[in-house]
């Protein structure tokens, strides 16, 4: 039998120090896509928002790899199949939320959800351009 204890939320019930887990989740995503020391050109924040919400949302993150492999599985799109899972990450932890078990510090998760999405589909502005032209690459 699969234990509860692995896809609980790793953050406070609830109290400030939720807020500062949320502002630091962020803040990492952040420095992940925008490093001072590479003059903010760094990466696309999936792969440090895929670690983030292994610990604050573990099921949407695993619903999320899921939404993934399908899209680039469909499409061979690997920045559609990015920008889809983080866009599904809010969705599934509020589907969590409602159907499975309660998350008690469901607000700052889904704002850390919520912005992290924002930031990585944001990151991806030139993959969605590029998609929606038909010239973007594809995964061989």
């Amino acid at each position: 039998m699969v234990s509860w204890w692995f896809a609980q939320p790793r953050v406070p019930t609830s109290g400030t120090p939720v807020w500062w887990i949320v502002i630091a989740a962020v803040a990492v995503i952040l420095g992940h896509i925008f490093p001072i020391w590479l003059q903010f050109r760094g990466g696309k924040g999936v792969a440090t928002g895929v670690g983030v919400f292994l610990m604050l949302a573990p099921i949407a993150v695993a619903l999320a790899a899921l939404v993934f492999l399908l899209v680039v599985m469909l499409t061979r799109y690997v920045s559609l199949g990015s920008i889809l899972a983080a866009v599904a990450i809010p969705l599934f932890v509020w589907l969590q939320h409602s159907f499975l078990r309660p998350i008690e510090a469901l607000m700052p998760i889904m704002v850390a959800s919520v912005t992290g999405a924002a930031l990585i589909v944001f990151a991806h502005r030139e993959n969605i351009g590029r998609l929606v032209r038909g010239s973007e690459n594809k995964f061989k």
